[in-house]
């Protein structure tokens, strides 16, 4: 708990970067976009506001639906 001092906690696999002084998480997929504010990885599209269960899947670069 607690608010990180750096953006992020530091993680196993994560980096730090000297010049935004910050801590950033191991990439999830290559896809993904390094956001320059929070110094987290986001999909390039954003994941779906419909209360649904969804993946990230890199090869169509989409959010599949998950069966339920």
């Amino acid at each position: 708990g607690g608010t990180p001092l750096r953006k992020n906690f530091a993680t196993i696999g994560g980096t730090y970067d000297a010049d935004r002084d910050a801590f950033i998480p191991p990439k999830l997929f290559e896809s993904w976009i390094l956001n320059d504010i929070t110094c987290n990885w986001e999909p390039p599209i954003p994941y779906p506001d419909d209360d649904k269960n969804y993946e990230w899947d890199e090869n169509t670069k989409q959010w599949e639906l998950i069966d339920e």
